[in-house]
């Protein structure tokens, strides 16, 4: 139903002829043809300009136009039943009125589907599960469901594990605990560097066998396609991240309230990441799941519209709650980047504390057997401060002692390489009394001192001039840059 603009129908030209002996026939596709490398644009930029063409007298399917469409499917819906008929009838006409004509009809109500007029729409007496951009949708029941084969296999190799694991489609991340595992397992044999077509050592193999037959109990795990409560008054996104020595990952939950001090905590979606084959510290791999959120809760907040709602992010690790307080430049590169990362696409007061024990995202970092996740009520509904008639949500800020090596390693200043230059400022006024070993808090205090007494004294001597240029080295370690740059130019002048 796409016209192609006439002068672009001679690069649509074909060939045809009925039989042998026919005379061969040119002809021009006039409308965009599906299979050529442009219809996926045309099509969905027509799309586009119906939204702009019928703003005005059909605002509410214009919208639905621009925002629920994927390809040639839309999925969306209404609060209450005689709103969702209202904007089914408007779709109808919008879409028609350029002779789209909508049909294999599907919801979660009988009445949304009048059979008088809609001769393609599901029989709901009949129906069973309908896919819904690949997902399993039960409409009847409205609840999300999973369909894996899982067939006897006579050889397991790393091929045929890696073939199973990407059957398993879940885009948002609802079965993330079975997911992790799969990939722990799989990320196990490369370690083990075995061939894609040999056979899998005794322990490896067995350990997938059981893991595959378990995931035949995935067909007993449904989720709530709708996850707020009735008539919602205020929505709370809460995130978590956490990390285990063999994955790490993230999990978003949304809690909604109404009038009646009624709540719900439903799990939105979740991601997961293997361990870097080369170690690296709990710590780091604490920040890279606090990153990891971060990205997931943006791109929720961004598709669901909820910029404006409130926010909550959580982490178990007080460390990369310290790291995240500090300006980037004062970090090491690794976690420099990181908290750069995280503090570009989070507001860092939205970031607190909590309970290792009341982590959601434990579950998806260190993964489950599939028949432990069929109705987890802590991993589908969150923690229990998630699911109160009023939630409270904890708002602990709690700082790492300085003596922490994990922390303290990680800051620029206290590093290994810059040890010399705070060690040679001392070294310089005793020779008899000389630093050695790892620097204390006093060393670093007095080295300050130091700083502020070189921006003070007459710097004609060349000796004192030397010992303001250890001083502005010793500042510019601390990225005490306006300090740094005092001291250069007193002794520059």
């Amino acid at each position: 139903m796409i016209n192609v603009d006439e002068s672009q129908r001679d690069l649509q030209r074909i060939v045809w002829k009925n039989s042998k002996s026919e005379e061969v026939k040119t002809y021009r596709l006039c409308t965009v043809t599906y299979g050529t490398t442009s219809a996926p644009y045309l099509a969905m930029r027509c799309l586009k300009q119906l939204n702009v063409d019928g703003e005005q007298q059909y605002p509410k399917a214009s919208t639905i136009v621009k925002s629920d469409f994927y390809m040639d499917d839309v999925l969306t819906g209404a609060a209450d039943l005689e709103t969702a008929k209202d904007l089914k009838g408007e779709i109808i006409e919008l879409l028609g009125s350029c002779g789209m004509h909508l049909h294999k009809w599907c919801g979660n109500h009988p009445e949304l589907i009048d059979k008088s007029s809609d001769a393609d729409c599901y029989d709901f007496d009949k129906l069973g599960d309908t896919k819904t951009l690949g997902l399993l949708w039960k409409s009847q029941n409205d609840v999300f469901a999973f369909n894996l084969s899982c067939e006897d296999q006579p050889k397991v190799t790393k091929r045929t594990v890696l073939s199973k694991i990407a059957r398993i489609f879940d885009p948002l991340g609802l079965l993330g605990p079975i997911v992790t595992k799969a990939k722990i397992l799989l990320q196990r044999l490369w370690k083990l560097q075995v061939d894609w077509d040999e056979s899998l050592p005794k322990k490896e193999t067995e350990e997938w066998l059981r893991f595959i037959h378990a995931l035949k109990k995935i067909s007993n795990v449904y989720v709530d396609r709708y996850v707020l409560t009735e008539t919602p008054v205020v929505k709370t996104i809460v995130g978590f991240s956490d990390d285990s020595e063999c994955a790490y990952g993230a999990c978003v939950y949304i809690v909604s309230s109404n009038a009646r001090n009624s709540s719900c905590s439903k799990l939105l979606c979740s991601k997961s990441r293997v361990a870097p084959i080369k170690t690296i510290t709990v710590p780091r791999l604490e920040l890279c799941a606090a990153v990891l959120l971060a990205k997931l809760v943006t791109k929720v907040l961004r598709v669901l519209n909820l910029m404006d709602n409130l926010i909550y992010l959580y982490s178990d690790s007080t460390i990369v709650l310290a790291w995240l307080q500090r300006s980037p430049c004062e970090l090491k590169t690794f976690v420099a980047s990181r908290v750069a990362t995280i503090q570009r696409l989070t507001d860092i007061n939205h970031w607190f504390h909590v309970k290792s024990e009341e982590n959601a995202a434990d579950l998806v970092s260190r993964g489950l057997d599939p028949e432990q996740l069929i109705d987890n009520d802590f991993w589908f509904n969150g923690p229990p401060f998630l699911k109160q008639d009023t939630p409270n949500f904890p708002f602990d800020h709690e700082n790492v002692e300085l003596d922490d090596e994990s922390y303290l390693k990680e800051i620029k200043c206290l590093t290994v390489e810059n040890q010399p230059t705070i060690v040679f400022i001392h070294n310089l006024e005793s020779k008899d009394n000389r630093l050695t070993g790892v620097l204390t808090s006093k060393e670093i205090c007095d080295a300050e001192i130091l700083v502020i007494k070189a921006a003070q004294v007459s710097l004609n001597d060349k000796c004192k001039t030397k010992r303001a240029a250890s001083m502005s080295l010793y500042a510019a370690s601390l990225h005490n840059n306006s300090m740094a740059s005092y001291v250069q130019a007193s002794y520059a002048n």
